[in-house]
């Protein structure tokens, strides 16, 4: 999947546009300036504030009449209203933050004697039987998958470690609120939560980071795959 163009990397356009119709409190239907009026309004190139509509045209934000003018189709942009728009607004700062993350939790499990493995794998499986009977959603799955990953992170015996993991899981919150809403995802999560402890009750640690990697791939996929960027030739 391509990003067509530097700018639009960044989110930027696509952030400066929603910012302008909040600004304006624009309402559905009513009419955009011209894209020759919002490129010196919003500083940007004209073929950059193309792309970013074309975006927000897919996602039935904006309703583009060639010969007409740009219309607002709908508005009010928060996270659990809307999570295309908000994970694409976000989508750097948040693969920017799970990079990180992923790094100090594959470290982590780098520094778990292989012997506390029986006891990591126990306690893991301890917070998915509490599961049972539950319906995995909402707060009850955010403390599940919190507790699940800290409790490796924990016997990494790196506390250090374990504070800066648990800050970026907090500014990750919108994103894990986001993601766990959609049933196909918990349910991937849990498989995947089960996976990794089974590997710790393996006792490999090749197999365990692994697994681990496969998870952290997979939730990076998913961010991902909310709303997939157009490709440029489209």
């Amino acid at each position: 999947m391509q990003v067509p163009g530097s700018a639009f990397a960044e989110n930027k356009n696509v952030r400066s546009i929603l910012e302008f119709i909040a600004r304006r409190e624009l309402q559905p239907g009513q009419r955009l300036p011209s894209e020759r009026e919002l490129v010196k309004l919003l500083g940007t190139g004209r073929n950059s504030l193309r792309e970013a509509m074309k975006v927000l045209e897919a996602m039935g934000i904006l309703d583009i009449r060639h010969g007409s003018g740009i219309f607002l189709r709908k508005a009010g942009f928060q996270p659990g209203q809307d999570a295309a728009i908000w994970l694409v607004v976000h989508k750097n700062e948040i693969c920017n933050a799970l990079t990180v993350r992923e790094a100090l939790d594959l470290r982590a499990i780098d520094l778990i004697p292989p012997r506390d493995y029986p006891a990591v794998e126990r306690r893991l499986q301890e917070t998915l039987d509490a599961l049972e009977g539950v319906a995995p959603v909402g707060e009850a799955l955010l403390d599940h998958d919190l507790e699940f990953h800290n409790i490796i992170r924990r016997a990494s015996g790196n506390e250090l470690l374990l504070n800066i993991c648990v800050a970026l899981t907090g500014n990750l919150y919108d994103e894990r609120r986001v993601l766990f809403g959609r049933k196909d995802r918990v349910e991937l999560s849990l498989r995947e939560h089960a996976q990794i402890a089974r590997a710790f009750g393996q006792g490999d640690a090749a197999l365990v980071k692994q697994a681990y990697a496969a998870h952290l791939a997979s939730t990076r996929a998913s961010i991902e795959a909310v709303y997939p960027i157009p490709d440029a030739n489209h």
